[in-house]
Formats: structure tokens, C-alpha cells, sequence
């Protein structure tokens, strides 16, 4: 489970730098949709390319709490290795 929730969390870094680098580079006013012609037809404000990055955050402290509960209840919680299901 240590493995499991390091490879989670050490992924967040990867997931912080690159909003920074967006955040940066990116103009106050973006693209939100885009049409076949790759023209946009909708805009929003550069902070929306936070809510994905923000949403894969959540997602995976949910992963972790659902699997660390699921190790408790089945009295797994004491393996040193990742199970097949994780």
C-alpha cells in the first residue's frame, strides 16, 4: 500500500508543475471548445486549467481511501506489496 499511494502522490507533483507552466505561458482568456475547423467556440477564463488537474487530485486521495479501506476490512492492511486488484 506504501508503493501504491507513493506512486499516487508523486504523481500530483508532476500534475502541480505543469498547471504552474500553464498558468505562465497561458493568455487570461483561452479556448475552452473547439469545433472541427479548430476554431473555438467557447471561451473561458485561464484558471479553468486548474478543474481537471484539480478534479485528478481529488480522484486520487479517493483511490487511495477506497483501496486503504478495503485492505482494513479484509485484514490486508500489514502486505508490504501492491495487490493485483490495486
Amino acid at each position: 500500500m506504501k508503493k501504491f499511494k507513493f506512486l499516487i502522490r508523486s504523481s500530483y507533483l508532476f500534475v502541480l508543475l505543469e498547471i504552474f507552466y500553464y498558468l505562465r505561458i497561458a493568455p487570461q482568456v483561452i479556448g475552452t471548445h473547439f469545433v472541427s475547423d479548430n476554431i473555438p467556440d467557447s471561451f473561458g477564463n485561464k484558471y479553468q486549467l486548474f478543474l481537471w488537474k484539480l478534479l485528478i487530485l481529488i480522484m486520487g486521495e479517493s483511490i487511495i481511501l477506497i483501496e486503504k479501506n478495503w485492505r482494513v476490512k479484509n485484514k490486508l492492511d500489514n502486505l508490504p506489496e501492491l495487490l493485483p486488484r490495486e
